[in-house]
């Protein structure tokens, strides 16, 4: 239902996430897909690298490793709740838009 109500309007979506994801533009496909994977999983399942690897089936250090990315591309954004709320809703769309492999 949350998702219905969140993705009723997809234009104003797809404006969010065109705003929220504008740091991971400038990366190669398959970067943006490697960190904005992690970056959903690390707003999802908690902010441990553990929890994290265990989630995406990687290892901690390169969670740690694309962490250390997302904190260069984003800032202090990723400290912010509104910005974290607004990055997920924009990564959920980006994730159900994106065929399953």
């Amino acid at each position: 239902m949350a998702t219905l109500v969140l993705f009723k309007d997809e234009e104003l979506v797809r404006a969010l996430a065109q705003a929220r994801l504008a740091p991971l533009a400038h990366l190669r496909p398959a970067q943006q897909d490697r960190l904005a994977e992690t970056l959903l999983a690390w707003l999802r399942h908690g902010r441990g690298a553990g929890e994290v690897a265990a989630t995406l089936h990687v290892h901690p250090q390169t969670v740690r490793y694309r962490l250390r990315q997302l904190e260069e591309l984003y800032g202090d954004q990723l400290a912010d709740p509104d910005i974290r709320f607004e990055l997920e809703i924009a990564l959920r769309a980006r994730q159900a838009a994106t065929p399953a492999r």
